[in-house]
């Protein structure tokens, strides 16, 4: 079954990594990623390999941005 994480952040070589289920943090070494992995993006975890989840990283900033601006506007 695959795995959804979020980096939450970066420090040195390892990706402090939120399970989006259970909200579990991993840690995981950067050179275990996809390049190009930085804080905020989210990966699958799936037949013992990560992939960048481009589309559903995108949905999530969309709600993010959606969120701030209601609460600017309000």
């Amino acid at each position: 079954m695959a795995k959804i994480l979020v980096v939450d952040r970066i420090e040195e070589d390892i990706a402090v990594c939120e399970n989006r289920d259970n909200k579990r943090i991993f840690n995981i070494r950067l050179s275990r990623l996809p390049e190009g992995t930085r804080e905020g993006t989210v990966l699958k975890y799936s037949f013992r390999k990560f992939t960048i989840e481009e589309q559903l990283q995108k949905e999530i900033e969309q709600r993010i941005e959606e969120k701030m601006n209601d609460i600017w506007e309000n």
